[in-house]
């Protein structure tokens, strides 16, 4: 499958699926920015599970710079109320572009499909543990799934195929799916928990969190409100789920979550995608979520306190 992508969002998620689309042949362009002058010289270098790979990509500063229109847009930007995800994208896409967001939350596909309704948007999430160490290199530590559906319908595209291939060819596990609501909302199970707590516990690891029977009973009471918050929404979280997620976290590698990295980097938080999306939820369809209101309330004030620093 001939496919030119274009990534916005080159972060360790977005560098590291988007290489491997490169290396099972896709034509990758990346939109970097405070990596640019580091990328366009050295290219990446990704140290993985799954083997190491170096990648030299054509590198622009923006969609503008790229200066056509792309089959693929994957985005992998932090979902930001400030950022302006269309104006991003607008100058690359054309009739037959098609969308592979791969973000935390809910209703994240929204603007791009209220402003782009003629193009396939693709919902993703990722199962992944991965961190960007430096300007132009990434480690890969554990998991390293995708899970795709078409947003809006339950229907598989030929393209959307081609494109699971193309990741099942460069060792990439992408799962297809059509219910991407309840996708993002099993996502949620475990972005609830164990973000936010590595920030509010002082910086922990996940094997530090897991180790801490304290912590360890609180990340399940938060997962138990989601499940109760997504059943209230119509979508029924199996019991199942929740243990699997605690069993994954329990024996998965010692590990930084992205949101305790962006708090040490003093990046933005996705206070709102991952938290305030469940808590206006559980508003809604009066649901009592008292962990997950105290998790919003604390990690809200301190991510307002790094930013100012």
């Amino acid at each position: 499958m001939s496919l030119n992508v274009l990534l916005i969002g080159a972060g360790a998620i977005g560098v590291y699926f988007s290489g491997r689309l490169a290396g099972a042949g896709a034509a990758v362009t990346v939109a970097a920015r405070s990596d640019y002058d580091a990328v366009k010289n050295n290219g990446y270098h990704v140290t993985s599970i799954a083997g190491d790979f170096d990648w030299r990509p054509e590198i622009v500063r923006d969609a503008a710079e790229y200066g056509r229109s792309a089959d693929l847009i994957v985005i992998a930007l932090k979902a930001l109320p400030e950022v302006d995800m269309v104006e991003l994208v607008r100058p690359a896409v054309g009739k037959n572009t098609a969308f592979l967001l791969i973000q935390n939350g809910l209703d994240v596909e929204v603007p791009l499909h209220e402003a782009f309704p003629d193009n396939e948007l693709y919902s993703a999430i990722a199962f992944i543990g991965v961190s960007r160490l430096a300007p132009g290199v990434v480690d890969h530590k554990g998991g390293g799934e995708l899970t795709v559906g078409l947003y809006g319908s339950s229907a598989v595209p030929d393209k959307l195929r081609g494109i699971a291939e193309l990741f099942s060819a460069a060792k990439v596990k992408c799962s297809l799916t059509d219910d991407t609501e309840r996708m993002r909302w099993g996502k949620l199970l475990w972005n609830v928990p164990f973000n936010p707590l590595s920030v509010l516990a002082g910086g922990m690891t996940t094997s530090e969190m897991m180790a801490d029977k304290h912590v360890e009973l609180l990340a399940f009471k938060l997962m138990k409100e989601v499940q109760l918050t997504a059943h209230a929404c119509g979508v029924d979280l199996p019991e199942a789920q929740l243990e699997h997620n605690m069993e994954y976290t329990r024996n998965f590698s010692p590990y930084k979550t992205s949101m305790l990295l962006d708090f040490e980097n003093r990046r933005p938080l996705e206070v709102e995608a991952i938290l305030g999306s469940v808590v206006r939820r559980a508003k809604m369809h009066n649901v009592d979520t008292p962990c997950i209101d105290c998790c919003y309330v604390l990690l809200g004030a301190r991510d307002r306190m790094n930013r100012k620093k």
